[in-house]
């Protein structure tokens, strides 16, 4: 046989009908050699021969096909890989296989972008097959004669999910309401028999609940084996039968209504009337009522002509309201019929009208007893002590009542009746009142305002005014009644009280805030000099005993700095903050800030005193200008993790205008009003009291100036505040000297180191394992320096590590800190408790209230210490909870 694919003469040949393009590449990326077979522009030899192609392919794919580059050359095996390549704005798909070949790599190149996207278009297709599935509440399903297996997917809510479940005939049965099992067995042995494309309804009962379904047949073939497959599909129709069952239900609440309903055709006969109709017409419920005709029913209407009239006044499609006088023939004590018929067309397009109505014969009752009291009620009116004023509506507005305005207790002598509000008051007043009025005819909704005013002897008065539209059978037209009531003394005991009331929940709420955030904010400064100095005293290491007073004084400096917030808040309320005016150089001043907290910007961030005029010096008092200027860079330093804080100033419109600006975290858009509030902390998890910006603002206030902020969330905020450009004698100042003064604020630096979170395989099993959850380094070297010779300490920075290392490290005890960022220690405590009901966790907080301890117990807490820690105190407790080993 003459084998034509072994010729070796043939083979260039088949190559170019049959293969893919080929790349020879070196171990570099270069490309060596090339075969194409296409006609795509990048695959030519021009473009790719001798280059490196890994510098060719946009980065997208050059970072997943240099992987496996690698590997090919590295383990000497062949992959095959998909890639998207994007070039020039076009997108193509392409499988390439790689084969080791002496050193290189062999590249077959495979343009699959048309198959690729005709599995996108099919797969947006399933997809929308599938939404259409889920808002229909449809599933599929299948069905083997033989196996006896039901076989099922979609989204009908029963039973039915995505992926296939499979279920026995048998079994499904059961779940079937009793009374529906017989007609869904006979169903499943017509359609065993032959394709049955009928469906039918039925019930289904599952965890209690009652669901109504239907299902249908679409196709049946026979299999090799003589079985059939059955399918087809199932939907959810629960909505569809409740909407039927609330039809059914608004039938019989028509039917048992109060009120008298009926329906009729054109020409009178009766077609529905429900239980009243019938009781008050004295019809029997077995009566057939297609033999009666309306207007030989109801006394109102004893003529077919009475019925026509009444038919009438329905607009088409529309509705008429009437009024029925001793409307039944049975039934004398009912005086009248109040109603509404509406004109109804059905689906055949025939006519029918339906009327619904109620007795009013006790309405009619008290009217007639309410016009017997009507002289009491005018006589009564007469003597309020209020303005009562009442108006046609359909005669010019005019009074056909008037009694007195609230603010005049004289009766009118003249008659006001057939005058209006022109004849009363000047035309300015009198256009308001009409306007008024207009407004209150044409859309019937009533006017009720308080309105601040003078009386005639000048004195402030308070009225509440109410102008109402008043219809009724017995009117010629319809009314306006305006009242108008004297509630001066009232309003202004309502706003005293008011005022006393806001006065006393604003202090109240300043206490609680000003107490909890001094609790916290004392307490844990204080827990690592407690202790710290503990462990100074015991500690016989130099080079530790001056990391433990490093710890200790940067922690005393930041208690300090409170108490200093506290003593200038003290001053500002009492009006006792001392300013000390003289000549001051702006630059000197500057470079002193920017001495006093160089060293305490965190590492990463960078403190810029930005070029300003070297020359202006103004009379100012120059150490409350450096403390505003110390507490804005403090601020930044507190929000700013990298990037840099810069400040300086300019002379604008005589006016000195100082910035400090941050690249922080910036300040959420609805909280940049409130950043100058007393004790508004706008972030919980940043140290401080939330004074700082409210004594900077009085500050400068104080010195003739103002201050702003403005900030975008995310990228960082701008402080500025401005003062007056009060020109100072040179000659004064002595640019050589720094002067510290009491109001200066600097920055605390940092203090303590970062903790190794990591778990020494090789250490002593014997040893307790303890998840430390604790934000701030300084108390966490505190732990380590109290529990870390005894046992292994593992630190997690907030309440969402703390949760990821509890399943990864299983520890024996946490001690869990409650205020931190991200996931506080309650919540944090709640989730470990769905993972573990045993694992002893202790609370640790410098908020030692009775109500901390109470949240930390409800969140799962097993015991709790309050910060400063005593390491014997600590160490006790540890042991309590610790099983022994």
């Amino acid at each position: 046989m003459n084998k034509i694919l072994h010729d070796a003469n043939n083979a260039q040949r088949i190559l170019k009908l049959t293969a893919d393009t080929m790349l020879l590449v070196d171990r570099h990326g270069v490309c060596v050699d090339i075969e194409p077979h296409c006609d795509l522009w990048f695959l030519q030899e021009d473009i790719l021969l001798g280059k490196n192609i890994f510098e060719l392919l946009p980065e997208y794919t050059r970072e997943r096909v240099m992987p496996i580059f690698q590997i090919v050359l590295e383990e000497q095996r062949s992959i095959s890989k998909n890639f998207k390549l994007v070039l020039k704005g076009e997108t193509f798909y392409f499988k390439c296989l790689m084969f080791p070949y002496d050193g290189m790599v062999l590249c077959q190149y495979r343009d699959i972008t048309q198959r690729s996207n005709v599995k996108r278009q099919l797969e947006q297709a399933n997809l929308t097959l599938r939404a259409i599935q889920k808002v229909a509440q449809i599933g599929q399903w299948t069905y083997n004669t033989k196996q006896n297996i039901f076989h099922y997917l979609g989204y009908t809510g029963v039973l039915c999910e995505e992926n296939v479940q499979n279920l026995a005939i048998e079994k499904y049965v059961e779940l079937i309401v009793e009374e529906d099992r017989q007609s869904f067995m006979e169903w499943c042995r017509v359609n065993e028999k032959e394709l049955n494309m009928e469906s039918i309804s039925y019930r289904v009962r599952l965890n209690g609940e009652i669901f109504y379904m239907r299902i249908q047949t679409y196709l049946r073939e026979q299999r090799s084996d003589g079985s059939f497959n059955i399918e087809g599909y199932i939907q959810n129709i629960t909505d569809i039968q409740h909407r039927r069952n609330d039809i059914n239900t608004l039938t019989h609440a028509i039917n048992n209504a109060k009120e008298s309903i009926f329906a009729a055709k054109p020409d009178g006969t009766i077609i529905f009337a429900n239980r009243r109709f019938l009781y008050n017409h004295g019809i029997s419920e077995n009566e057939d009522i297609s033999q009666l005709k309306i207007y030989n029913v109801a006394a109102d209407m004893p003529t077919q002509e009475a019925w026509n009239e009444r038919c009438k006044d329905v607009i088409h499609g529309g509705s008429s309201n009437f009024v029925a006088h001793h409307p039944s023939k049975i039934n004398k004590g009912i005086l009248a019929y109040e109603g509404t018929m509406y004109n109804v067309t059905n689906d055949s397009g025939e006519e029918s009208y339906w009327s619904f109505a109620h007795d009013i014969s006790e309405r009619i009752r008290y009217e007639a007893q309410i016009k017997r009291l009507n002289q009491i009620m005018d006589t009564t009116i007469n003597n309020l002590p209020a303005g009562i004023v009442v108006k046609e509506i359909n005669n010019d507005f005019r009074y056909i009542y008037r009694n007195r305005e609230a603010y005049n207790r004289d009766l009118y002598k003249n008659d006001p009746v057939g005058k209006n509000d022109f004849d009363f008051y000047p035309p300015i007043v009198a256009e308001k009142k009409r306007q008024e009025d207009i407004q209150v005819a044409t859309t019937g909704k009533g006017l009720h305002w308080t309105a601040e005013g003078k009386d005639r002897n000048g004195n402030m008065i308070i009225l509440d005014k109410r102008k109402i539209r008043v219809d009724g059978d017995e009117l010629s037209s319809p009314i306006i009644v305006s009242i108008e009531w004297d509630i001066t003394e009232l309003e202004m005991i309502k706003r005293e009280l008011q005022s006393s009331k806001e006065k006393a929940e604003m202090s109240d709420s300043l206490k609680s805030a000003f107490l909890a955030n001094m609790s916290h904010e004392i307490r844990t400064p204080l827990n690592a000099i407690v202790g710290f100095s503990h462990l100074i005293a015991e500690s016989d290491d130099a080079e530790e005993r001056k990391t433990y007073y490093n710890i200790v004084n940067a922690n005393n400096e930041r208690l300090l700095q409170l108490i200093n917030e506290i003593l200038d808040l003290s001053k500002i309320e009492s009006g006792t903050i001392e300013f000390s005016f003289g000549p001051a150089s702006l630059h000197n001043l500057c470079r002193e800030v920017h001495d006093a907290h160089i060293f305490r910007t965190p590492q990463g961030v960078s403190l810029v005193y930005e070029s300003s005029d070297e020359s202006l010096m103004i009379e100012t008092d120059k150490n409350r200008v450096f403390q505003v200027i110390s507490n804005l860079i403090g601020n930044a330093v507190k929000f700013t993790k990298e990037g840099s804080i810069s400040y300086g100033y300019k002379l604008a419109d005589n006016q000195i205008v100082f910035h400090v600006t941050d690249t922080g975290t910036g300040i959420e858009p609805e909280k940049v009003g409130r950043v100058f509030e007393r004790f508004a902390k706008l972030n919980n998890h940043a140290q401080g009291t939330g004074l700082g910006l409210s004594i900077c603002k009085s500050i400068v206030e104080r010195l003739g100036g103002k201050i702003s902020v403005s900030s975008e969330f995310g990228k960082g905020t701008t402080f500025t505040f401005t003062l007056p450009y009060t020109i100072a004698n040179p000659a004064n100042v002595d640019s050589s000297k720094k002067e510290n003064g009491e109001g200066n604020i600097a920055g605390i630096a940092s203090a303590g180191k970062t903790a190794d979170s990591s778990v020494d395989s090789s250490a002593n099993t014997r040893h307790a394992c303890i998840l430390v959850a604790e934000d701030t380094d300084s108390n966490f070297d505190l732990l380590e320096a109290i529990l870390g010779k005894d046992h292994q300490l593992i630190r997690a920075h907030d309440g969402m590590e703390a949760v990821t290392m509890f399943d990864e490290v299983k520890p024996d005890l946490i001690l869990m800190d409650i205020k931190m960022p991200n996931l506080d220690g309650l919540e944090a405590t709640k989730i470990i408790r769905e993972l573990s009901a045993t694992v002893p966790i202790i609370a640790q907080s410098a908020f030692a209230y009775e109500q901390d301890r109470k949240a930390a117990e409800e969140a799962g807490c097993n015991d709790f210490i309050a910060k400063p820690i005593a390491d014997d105190k600590l160490k006790a407790m540890i042991h309590k909870w610790l099983l022994p080993s």
